[in-house]
C-alpha cells in the first residue's frame, strides 16, 4: 500500500507529538489497516474522499491532549479546518503558521493554554472564515494585518492578556474582545494614550523607584552602623551584669545586629535586580533599533525551494536557536539554513551573528551567506560544513568507528586558536566568542576548523556609532582563553577541563603535565608524540587558570602552539616542560589575518 504524507503525519505527529492521556487516539486509531483511505475512519478525521488519504479536516476537540502546537500537520496540504479546542495545548502559536495551514479556512485554538504573541502569520491565511484564540493566555497586541482578511466572518479574542488598539475590521465580521482590559479602539473604549507614552511612564516610575532604592540603601547602611555600635555598647553592658551569662549576652548582641545586616541586604538584593531590569529593557529597545535596520540579503522563496519548504527530511540538527536544514541550490551549491523558533527571544543571537559572520571573512569562521527577515520570519545561510561539529568526532556514538589522528586534532586546535586570535587582536570590534566549545566549531571537508555560534558575542572595542554602547562590552578576551584551553583538553583526552575537574585533581595534573598521561585518549598515545602532547597539556593548562590575568592572550597561546607544530620545542625534555611556558613573540598580529 502507498503510505502519504498525511497518513505519516498522524502516525508520527498526532501520536507522537501530541500526549494523549486518555487514550481517545491511540484506542481509535488502528495503525495495522491495509484499506486505501482507512485513514478517514479514524476519530476526527474529515476526508475529502472516503476512499483516499487526503484530510480535509481535523476535529480534535475536548480530547484533554496535552503538548504543543503539532507542526507535523504541516504535512496535510489539503487541510481546510483545524479545531484543537478545549484541550490542554501549550507554547506559542508557531509563527510561521500560514507556511503550516496554506488553505486553511477555519482555526479553532480556543480553551487551552497557548502563550506568547499572536502571530502576524496568520494574516497570510487569506482563505480564513473564521479564527477562534478565545480563553488561552496569549498576550502582546492583535496584529492590523488581520482586517486585510476579506473572507474573514468570525473572530474571538475573549479571555486573553491582550492589549492595544484592535484592527479596524470590516462591519460584517463579528468580533469578540471580552475580558482584555488593556484593549481600546474600534468598538470599546477609546485609546486614551499612546505605547510610547507608557512606556515613558514606565520608564520614569522605573527610574523613580532606583532613586527611592538608593536613598533607602544609604539609609539602611546608616541605620546599620548604628546598630553596630550599639550592639558592641549592649554587649559591653551586658557582660558588667553578673546575672546573665556571657555566651546569652553575645547571642542576643548578634541577634540583635543580625536584623538591621539582613534589612542591609534585602535592599540592596532589590536595588540590584531593579538595576539589571532597567538595563535588560535599554539592551531589548537598542537590539530592535539595530535589527529594524537590517535588509534580507537572501529571497524566502529561494530558501524554501532549497529545502524543499523546509521538510523534515532535510532537517540535519536542531539547536536553542532553532532547526537548520541542508539546502541544495539551484546551482548545486549546498547550504546550511538556520530557521529560528522564536523571532522575539533570539533577537539578539540573531543580530550579532549578521553583524559578525555577514561583515568579517577569516579562514576559521564560518561566514554568513545570506539571511532573511520579515515579520517573525528568521533565515540564516551558512556554506555546508561535510564533517560537521567538531563534538561528534570527540564524543562518536558507539556504531560509528571515527577517528582523529594527532595531526588533524593538533591542526584543528592550532586553527581555532588562529581564528580566535583574529578576533580578538586584529579584528576592529575585538569580538570575544564567550561561548566556544567543541559544539560551536565545525569541520569542512579538509578538516579545517570554523568558529560558528556567536550569539553570546561581545566586544573589546564597541562602535558607539552602531549603538552597540557598554550592553555588548567586554574588558578582555581571558573567557574565550579558559574555553579554549577546556577544548583543547577535549581534544586531547575526550573531556572538558570541567569534566576532568569532577574525576581528578586537576591542580596536581597542571602540576606535572605527565600525570595526565592516563587520561590521554588512546588514539594519540603511542605515537612518539609525548614531547607535543606535554606541551600542549601544559599550554592548556596556563589557559584554565583561575584568575582571568593569570592567563595569557590568544595571541600568545597560539604564537607557542604555532612553535609547536613547527617542531620548535622537539628538544625539550621532560624538566623543562614541567616549567612554566614561556610565550612566543616571534608571530605579529598581521600573520593570524588569513582570508
Amino acid at each position: 500500500m502507498h503510505i502519504t504524507g498525511h497518513m505519516i503525519f498522524l502516525v508520527t505527529t498526532s501520536l507522537n507529538s501530541l500526549e494523549d492521556p486518555n487514550n481517545y487516539l491511540t484506542s481509535s486509531w488502528n495503525l495495522n489497516n491495509n484499506t486505501e483511505g482507512f485513514i478517514c475512519d479514524f476519530d476526527g478525521v474529515e476526508c475529502w474522499h472516503p476512499d483516499e488519504n487526503r484530510v480535509l479536516n481535523l476535529k480534535l476537540s475536548n480530547m484533554g491532549l496535552k503538548g504543543q502546537f503539532p507542526r507535523g500537520i504541516v504535512n496535510c496540504t489539503s487541510l481546510t479546518g483545524l479545531d484543537l479546542s478545549v484541550n490542554d495545548l501549550s507554547g506559542p502559536i508557531p509563527s510561521d503558521i500560514s507556511e503550516i495551514l496554506r488553505f486553511v479556512t477555519t482555526i479553532d485554538l480556543s480553551a487551552n493554554r497557548f502563550t506568547g504573541e499572536i502571530p502576524t502569520a496568520l494574516a497570510n491565511c487569506t482563505y480564513l472564515n473564521t479564527l477562534k484564540l478565545d480563553d488561552n493566555m496569549l498576550t502582546g497586541e492583535i496584529p492590523k494585518e488581520f482586517a486585510s482578511l476579506i473572507r474573514l466572518k468570525t473572530i474571538d479574542f475573549a479571555d486573553n492578556q491582550l492589549y492595544g488598539e484592535v484592527p479596524n475590521f470590516d462591519s460584517v465580521v463579528k468580533v469578540n474582545y471580552a475580558n482584555n482590559r488593556g484593549l481600546c479602539g474600534g468598538s470599546l473604549r477609546p485609546c486614551s494614550s499612546t505605547r510610547d507614552k507608557q512606556d515613558d511612564f514606565h520608564q520614569s516610575f522605573k527610574g523613580g523607584l532606583i532613586i527611592g532604592y538608593v536613598f533607602s540603601f544609604i539609609f539602611s547602611v546608616m541605620v546599620t552602623c548604628m546598630f553596630y555600635s550599639k550592639c558592641a555598647h549592649w554587649v559591653h553592658q551586658l557582660k558588667k551584669r553578673k546575672n546573665i551569662p556571657l555566651n546569652k549576652a553575645k547571642e542576643l548582641g548578634k541577634y540583635v545586629c543580625s536584623i538591621a545586616s539582613r534589612r542591609t541586604r534585602m535592599v540592596v538584593n532589590q536595588m540590584h535586580e531593579l538595576l539589571n531590569s532597567q538595563m535588560v529593557h535599554n539592551e531589548r529597545k537598542e537590539i530592535s533599533v539595530l535589527l529594524e535596520r537590517l535588509i534580507s540579503t537572501i529571497w524566502l522563496e529561494e530558501l524554501r525551494d532549497a529545502t524543499d519548504c523546509f521538510a523534515m527530511d532535510n532537517a540535519i540538527g536542531v539547536g536553542k536557536m532553532g532547526m537548520m536544514y541542508q539546502a541544495t541550490l539551484s546551482n548545486g551549491q549546498l547550504l546550511a539554513v538556520k530557521r529560528l523558533f522564536d523571532s522575539e527571544l533570539f533577537k539578539r543571537q540573531f543580530l550579532l551573528e549578521t553583524m559578525i559572520m555577514g561583515r568579517y571573512i577569516h579562514n576559521n569562521i564560518v561566514p554568513l551567506l545570506g539571511f532573511f527577515i520579515e515579520g517573525k520570519e528568521r533565515l540564516l545561510a551558512y556554506p555546508y560544513m561535510s564533517n560537521g561539529r567538531l563534538s561528534k568526532w570527540l564524543h562518536p556514538l558507539e556504531s560509528e568507528v571515527i577517528r582523529l589522528k594527532w595531526h588533524d586534532r593538533i591542526n584543528i586546535a592550532l586553527g581555532i586558536a588562529r581564528g580566535l586570535s583574529w578576533l580578538h587582536h586584529t579584528c576592529d570590534l575585538g569580538i570575544v566568542h564567550f561561548n566556544i566549545c567543541s559544539e560551536c566549531v565545525l569541520l569542512d571537508e579538509n578538516f579545517e576548523p570554523k568558529i560558528s555560534n556567536f550569539g553570546e558575542a561581545k566586544f573589546m572595542n564597541p562602535n558607539i556609532e552602531d549603538h552597540l554602547g557598554t550592553m555588548f562590552k567586554v574588558n578582555d578576551g581571558k573567557k574565550d582563553v579558559y574555553d579554549f584551553g577546556s577544548v583543547l583538553f577535549e581534544l586531547m583526552t575526550g573531556k572538558t577541563y570541567n569534566e576532568l575537574s569532577r574525576s581528578y585533581d586537576t591542580s596536581d595534573l597542571c602540576a606535572n603535565p605527565l600525570s595526565f598521561y592516563n587520561v590521554i585518549d588512546k588514539s594519540v598515545t603511542g605515537e612518539g608524540l609525548e614531547n607535543e602532547v606535554c606541551t600542549l597539556l601544559k599550554i592548556a593548562c596556563e589557559c584554565v587558570k583561575p584568575l582571568p590575568d593569570q592567563r595569557p592572550t590568544m595571541l600568545e597561546v597560539y604564537n607557542n602552539m604555532s612553535n609547536v607544530r613547527k617542531g620548535q620545542n622537539d628538544s625539550v625534555n621532560d624538566s623543562d616542560t614541567l616549567r612554566g611556558v614561556e610565550y612566543a613573540s616571534s608571530i605579529t598580529i598581521d600573520e593570524i589575518v588569513e582570508f
